[in-house]
């Protein structure tokens, strides 16, 4: 491989680093702690995130508000420790990122530990903003969806689930 090939791989994964870093923040420094600033430095303003379908909190929420909603539900249950998500594997397709991940948190009222493994798909926007979070309930189903075509007009916002926030 000539230096030309060495240069584009060293910036290919020294941006696969920077988002999975950006995610990584996402929840540990601010989800878990409850940091919505941080949380929306990290966000699009008109950020797009769409929970595991079936799930009891299934649902798009759009925007900083949306998404503040979404994680403050989560906030009210259960009690996070920095740390307490971790991102098990990282895969880029295309532009987009997958994380297979687990989340860990306590019952705040059952004072009961549980651990959550899903995975997402991360869209980013030119200034490396997330601009959109599906959730999916395994490995498999995230990468299928994250080597289908983005939808027009950027990302996937022009779909929209039955239940929006």
């Amino acid at each position: 491989m000539g230096l030309g090939g060495s240069a584009k791989a060293i910036r290919h994964n020294r941006r696969m680093f920077e988002r999975l870093s950006l995610v990584a923040r996402l929840y540990n420094d601010g989800w878990a702690r409850g940091d919505f600033d941080v949380v929306f430095e990290l966000l699009d303003p008109e950020i797009v995130w769409t929970t595991i379908e079936g799930a009891p909190d299934s649902g798009t929420y759009r925007g900083h508000q949306g998404v503040r909603r979404y994680m403050q539900d989560w906030l009210d249950s259960f009690d996070f420790d920095t740390g307490a998500s971790k991102i098990e594997e990282a895969i880029e397709v295309g532009d987009r990122l997958v994380c297979v991940q687990v989340g860990i948190g306590t019952g705040k009222g059952s004072q009961v530990t549980s651990e959550i493994h899903y995975a997402c798909v991360y869209a980013f926007g030119d200034d490396d903003r997330i601009v959109e979070v599906r959730e999916y309930a395994t490995r498999e189903e995230a990468l299928e969806a994250a080597r289908r075509p983005p939808a027009p007009h950027s990302s996937s916002r022009a779909h929209a689930s039955p239940r929006e926030r």
